[in-house]
């Protein structure tokens, strides 16, 4: 092994772009073979032209770099024309079609977020390359150590088949990798991965769970089992930004709230931003970290991948960042969910029932 492990733990839990991005761009400085980046938006701004500037650096030293990025997140732009003439391989996945099924189609979009080097470094969490989110809370996982080589394998699935819909049963059931599990969703009706793996998490939780989400949208099932849990006497915690970046999300969750609430979910929001964090803690013991949000575009639309395991190294990284996120977060208040503007109320009550389409 090279140096990518000095001075660093073997497993780093990042909170913001500004933190992660910084680290990621001395990883890559070391990259010896390879990197592999996928992920949702990569944009032409001075965050995605500061990765690339190094990208370029090391394709030109003759490192293999390849990138997957999703059509509906990422433009193409002149910045993507400038590396693929420094040798860098850059697949749009699934472009946006004209289609009888135009809506369900173009929605099937890649919202993985990994970067894997040399077989050493993997990322995987919630952040894109963009300055537009360059300020939200996120949560970003560092790993030095051999799953890199499972990541690869992932990548290069999707790099394969860009341009298709991964049917396959290979392409999206779980992987177990010594104490991991790495739970990747492909779109379905049927199968839907992770919503099953989230509602398992809840069933089991014995004495707390914490979620964090930046969208929160479950259905029946998953509410139900929330309550089932909190009445049993399992601390049940869902943290939430007091203001996300889409205003409709936020009325239909609000919407939902006051119920979670009443039946002793207990609902934090996060005061200082957008938290785009996708977190889950259970019983201080399993954790969850990965792209997926809590809601069923997620669970039915997306191509996601999480990585969840009792690691007691990431557990405490995790317990930690919960931590520091409640000392920022307000806790719901059922007076003022009842105050709620007649507009807000309306819009939400004319959304709901199309929540599974946004």
């Amino acid at each position: 092994m090279n140096s990518f492990g000095e001075n660093l733990s073997r497993y780093s839990l990042f909170s913001s772009s500004k933190e992660w991005i910084r680290q990621l761009l001395l990883d890559i400085q070391q990259a010896k073979r390879y990197i592999y980046i996928e992920t949702f938006r990569f944009v032409d701004d001075e965050v995605g032209q500061g990765v690339a500037e190094k990208l370029i650096q090391k394709a030109q030293e003759g490192v293999e770099v390849k990138m997957v990025v999703d059509s509906w997140g990422t433009r193409k732009t002149a910045l993507f024309t400038k590396m693929e003439a420094a040798g860098i391989s850059v697949r749009f996945f699934k472009k946006i079609v004209i289609s009888l099924l135009l809506f369900t189609k173009n929605h099937e979009r890649n919202h993985r977020k990994i970067v894997v080097i040399d077989d050493e470094i993997s990322y995987i969490g919630s952040a894109n390359f963009s300055k537009y989110s360059f300020r939200w809370r996120e949560s970003v996982l560092r790993i030095y150590g051999e799953i890199g080589t499972i990541f690869k394998d992932i990548f290069l699935d999707s790099f394969k088949n860009y341009k298709k819909k991964l049917k396959s049963r290979e392409y999206y059931k779980t992987i177990n990798y010594k104490e991991f599990k790495i739970i990747r969703e492909a779109p379905s009706i049927r199968h839907q991965e992770t919503r099953k793996y989230f509602n398992s998490l809840i069933k089991n939780a014995q004495k707390s769970i914490t979620i964090i989400t930046p969208y929160f949208l479950p259905g029946k099932t998953i509410r139900s089992n929330l309550v089932k849990v909190a009445k049993k006497g399992v601390r049940t915690q869902v943290i939430i930004p007091q203001k996300s970046d889409v205003v409709v999300v936020d009325y239909m969750r609000n919407f939902l709230l006051g119920s979670l609430h009443k039946n002793g979910v207990k609902i934090y929001f996060f005061q200082p931003g957008n938290i785009h964090a996708k977190l889950i803690l259970v019983d201080n013991k399993l954790f969850s970290i990965g792209s997926s949000n809590f809601d069923y575009r997620s669970f039915r639309y997306m191509y996601e991948i999480n990585l969840s395991g009792e690691n007691s190294e990431i557990v405490a990284l995790v317990a930690d960042y919960i931590d520091e996120t409640l000392e920022q977060c307000a806790k719901f208040d059922l007076e003022t969910w009842g105050k709620r503007s007649f507009w807000e109320i309306l819009v939400a009550v004319i959304l709901i029932p199309f929540r599974k389409l946004l």
